[in-house]
């Protein structure tokens, strides 16, 4: 009789624990707290451009440059150091812009 009162403890709380784990499958998933947006100052635009020869070449020589100090930029990185270290020169600006206008071939 031991057995047998043993045996219907285990199939009780069998059924019960079955029980317990359909109930927890339903219950909808907890919410995940929303981020908090970034500020302006830390968002990011994604851009698309097309680089001529040139600007590639000018792109690996920054960072090759960079390597030499033992810092490995990506493409993406080596874009934004160009940017902020060029001199806002407008006629150098002029002069590279008509080089750029000449190699697209399209016209402006």
């Amino acid at each position: 009789m031991a057995k047998h009162t043993s045996s219907t403890l285990q199939d009780r709380l069998a059924r019960s624990l079955d029980q317990a784990n359909r109930r927890e499958a339903k219950k909808p998933p907890a919410a995940i707290p929303a981020k908090l947006p970034l500020p302006a100052e830390r968002r990011c635009v994604k851009l698309s451009i097309s680089l001529f020869h040139g600007d590639l070449a000018r792109l690996d020589a920054i960072r090759e440059r960079m390597a030499q100090d033992g810092v490995r930029l990506s493409t993406s990185q080596a874009v934004k150091v160009a940017l902020r270290t060029a001199t806002l020169d407008a006629a150098a600006m002029r002069q590279a812009l008509d080089a750029i206008r000449s190699e697209d071939g399209r016209k402006w």
